[in-house]
């Protein structure tokens, strides 16, 4: 069976200082368009209801460039980018409009807030190094090869705690034979005691990579509420707050590759429950007496759950084992929830229980 699969590689590059200065410089100008496109989309709504495309947007950045020459240092199909985001932000506000859902609708970016640069039409093959558009050759770690047959789609710089890194998306087609020797089948549960609990009495357990930060980071956000904004000092804690975050992601992604490599490598089926994240770990509604005071509705222990529901990754893990399991020919099936822990697996009967019950005799 042949499927073509869309997969991206993240390297390391090593920018030198003059390349830095360039990119940053772009950096400040992505997020001035989109700054004002934003604000243009609004007045235009504020003044007589009526919308601008992202089209009428783009045509109009060919004028943009000869009012703002700078513009012209940032390479073409970028700029397109940043008008593609911000019209996705838009459709994504309407859609949530639609669904009755928080619409969230798009923000103006601050300083530091924009760091990436997307080429939507890069095609060429990474090596030793790069040839990025208005920046030049700059220094690439290829230590994971690309596959011969790929098709290279995109090319995306980022800055991400004080590094900087190069992801390529390319389409892959993957040839999956039949499997000779079928492996058994599998069950897991997600929890917090234990981030993975299977159906056959293995368990693993939370690494909880933020709350080992917390008292690190705790310390650096009082640093930088004394600071004063803008200055030397501010930036500098700044960036160590970047760094701790980053070293507590790259750790949860490296734990989430390695468990669903485990759990893939011993089973071609594995069953997990059909988890709603977004709504587990949503704030409570807040509660109202008569006279109108508001009561106590547990919303601090609540989000004491939710950092440890985000801490643990459940919606990061399953997107990681989904493609994992397509690539490597394996099944993976979501199942409904609802009184998954009332029935009994043995005789079927409902045994209503409560969440302090965690063992059905």
């Amino acid at each position: 069976m042949d499927i073509t699969v869309r997969k991206s590689s993240k390297y390391r590059i090593y920018p030198t200082k003059s390349q830095i200065t360039n990119m940053e410089n772009q950096f400040s100008m992505c997020r001035h368009l989109y700054n004002w496109s934003l604000a243009e989309r609004k007045e235009s709504y504020d003044y007589d209801r009526s919308s601008i495309s992202y089209n009428q947007q783009q045509n109009q950045l060919p004028l943009l460039k000869k009012e703002r020459p700078w513009y012209k240092g940032v390479y073409s199909q970028v700029l397109q980018d940043v008008l593609k985001r911000l019209d996705k932000g838009y459709k994504a506000f309407f859609r949530r409009v639609k669904t009755g859902d928080n619409p969230g609708f798009p923000k103006f970016k601050k300083h530091g807030q924009w760091n990436s640069l997307t080429y939507p039409q890069y095609s060429k093959s990474p090596g030793s190094n790069i040839q990025v558009p208005k920046v030049g050759t700059v220094k690439l770690v290829y230590h994971r090869a690309i596959p011969d047959n790929a098709k290279i789609k995109t090319l995306t710089i980022t800055k991400d705690g004080g590094k900087w890194f190069a992801c390529f998306s390319f389409e892959l087609l993957l040839e999956i034979e039949p499997k000779q020797n079928v492996l058994p089948s599998i069950g897991i549960d997600l929890g917090l005691k234990d981030f993975l609990y299977t159906s056959d009495g293995a368990s693993v357990p939370v690494p909880k990579y933020l709350r080992a930060k917390e008292k690190q980071l705790k310390r650096l956000q009082r640093r930088l509420s004394k600071a004063a904004k803008r200055s030397k000092k501010y930036y500098k804690i700044l960036l160590a707050i970047q760094k701790c975050h980053y070293r507590i992601r790259c750790r949860r992604s490296d734990f989430l590759h390695k468990t669903a490599n485990n759990l893939l490598a011993t089973s071609d089926a594995v069953f997990h429950e059909d988890l709603n994240i977004k709504n587990m770990i949503r704030k409570p509604e807040p509660k109202q007496n008569e006279d109108g005071t508001y009561i106590q509705n547990g919303a601090s222990a609540k989000a004491g759950l939710n950092k440890s529901i985000a801490d643990a990754g459940w919606g990061q893990f399953l997107s990681i084992l989904t493609y994992k399991a397509v690539e490597t020919g394996k099944i993976l099936l979501a199942v409904p929830p609802h009184y998954t822990s009332q029935i009994c697996s043995a005789c079927g009967n409902m045994v209503k229980k409560s969440l302090s019950v965690r063992t059905h005799r």
